[in-house]
């Protein structure tokens, strides 16, 4: 994760929905990969004698069991039975039909954050992370006023500018909104004390906030090609957390296909280049059909080229402020050390001319 320090960047409350235009890069090629920024620090705010939680951990590892209603990739050959998930086409004039996606950007400071909602033009809506602690109260707001009621809330992994909403909601807000059920997939407390002592502290943080839910709202045992079903969307889950030996807490991300009206959007969280790459030793993605792809990591320094390319996709979307976007440590345009062009290169060359960014604020798709 990548962080900035915070400047005052008020964002208009109403949607943008101009879409980023990407340019080539002037120069011929790229730095080889960079150091990422400081993690900026975030207290995880606990009350004393805050519970740890009584969520389960999800235990990693190359094996999958599940239970018989929760079906399981095991081999490459599967995942074209899994990628045909995709929801009926009833409103040709439109992607997500009777339904739309919105992505937010940072009311409160420049930082990154990816916080999306899907609404399902049935009631129900679909959260994808949330952002910081500090965006709880808007996203609270948003979600009411889209109904307030969650079928699904799916978190790629636990970092603070990814889950830290949500928990603050399930601390401050209990009841105030319906969630159906919660989805990730947690390594155990001691992996992230060992890798991030940030990242444990929210996922301690979380687990006070999921003790606070009925424990059948949490699904911390996501396997694998697993199928969630949110009114007239479905979800897919594209993998348990990895661990591997490089960038460990961005490479657990979990990955998700949500198909709504025949559109298949997936989103990649934090992924970086080897989640990325042990997510196409998985599986065949060209099978998923995919339409829409969240930029890994920001725009930046996520998974590599091959991803995209097997993806196909035909928009992209950039949770990326401004400062990232223009690679801008204070210095100008192209004076920090982030990869945002080579990702930028990289669209260019697939050919994606739609491209949504929460630079120029809210962005939402219909």
């Amino acid at each position: 994760m990548i962080i900035k320090d915070d400047q005052d960047n008020s964002q208009s409350a109403q949607s943008n929905q101009a879409a980023a235009v990407i340019q080539p890069a002037q120069s011929g090629g790229q730095a080889a990969e960079q150091s990422q920024a400081a993690e900026q620090s975030q207290t995880a705010g606990q009350a004393a004698g805050q519970t740890t939680g009584q969520a389960a951990d999800a235990s990693a590892g190359s094996s999958q069991a599940a239970a018989s209603d929760q079906p399981v990739i095991q081999t490459k050959a599967q995942i074209a039975q899994f990628g045909e998930v995709s929801t009926p086409k009833t409103d040709a004039s439109s992607l997500f039909g009777a339904g739309r996606l919105t992505m937010y950007a940072n009311h409160n400071t420049s930082a990154q954050l990816l916080s999306v909602i899907i609404e399902t033009g049935e009631g129900g809506l679909i959260v994808v992370d949330g952002g910081w602690t500090d965006n709880a109260d808007f996203l609270l707001e948003q979600i009411k006023q889209k109904g307030g009621h969650v079928q699904a809330w799916l978190i790629t992994h636990p970092d603070s500018d990814h889950a830290g909403a949500l928990a603050d909601i399930l601390y401050k807000h209990n009841g105030e909104i319906t969630i159906d059920g919660i989805y990730y997939s947690f390594h155990e407390d001691s992996w992230y004390a060992e890798k991030d002592q940030e990242v444990a502290n929210m996922v301690s943080y979380l687990k006070g906030a999921f003790a606070l839910v009925p424990q059948g709202t949490l699904h911390g045992d996501i396997v694998s090609g697993q199928v969630i079903n949110a009114g007239p969307a479905k979800i897919q889950v594209l993998n348990k957390a990895y661990k591997t030996t490089s960038d460990f807490v961005n490479n657990s991300s979990v990955a998700y296909l949500v198909s709504l009206n025949g559109t298949n959007a997936v989103f990649l969280g934090d992924l970086a280049r080897a989640g990325g790459a042990q997510l196409m030793a998985d599986h065949d993605l060209s099978a998923l059909k995919c339409d829409i792809v969240q930029l890994a990591h920001h725009g930046q320094n996520g998974v590599d080229y091959e991803v995209y390319k097997a993806l196909r996709p035909s928009v992209a979307l950039w949770p990326t402020p401004q400062w990232l976007w223009d690679n801008d440590n204070g210095g100008g345009a192209g004076s920090g050390p982030w990869l945002t062009q080579e990702t930028k290169n990289w669209m260019v060359r697939l050919g994606i001319k739609t491209s949504y960014c929460i630079k120029d604020g809210d962005q939402v798709i219909e």
